[in-house]
């Protein structure tokens, strides 16, 4: 997986953003008991990738910052984590 150091874009970000940049990744997953939290700050278009596994149930899982950039905070089952990252990782290579 290749790591991006991610950009403090304000202080309302609740620090995500330093987070990121402080562990190196662009992407922070936490997983207990089956269930995961997907943390990171991406483009638009890899947020919409990412978000569409969840389908209408992604409201409140993402909010818009500066930038075209969209910080996502999603407490997700890890079967669907893995479908997040997976769909992140796929547009990363269309992209690049």
């Amino acid at each position: 997986m290749r790591t991006q150091t991610a950009v403090r874009t304000e202080a309302s970000t609740n620090d995500l953003g330093a987070l990121l940049a402080r562990r190196g990744t662009d992407l922070i997953l936490a997983v207990e008991d089956g269930n995961a939290l997907v943390r990171c700050q991406v483009s638009s278009a890899i947020a919409s990738a990412m978000l569409a596994p969840l389908k209408g149930k992604a409201a409140g899982q993402f909010r818009a910052l500066p930038g075209n950039r969209v910080e996502i905070d999603a407490a997700v089952t890890l079967p669907m984590a893995l479908r997040m990252i997976e769909a992140k990782t796929a547009m990363e290579n269309t992209l690049h």
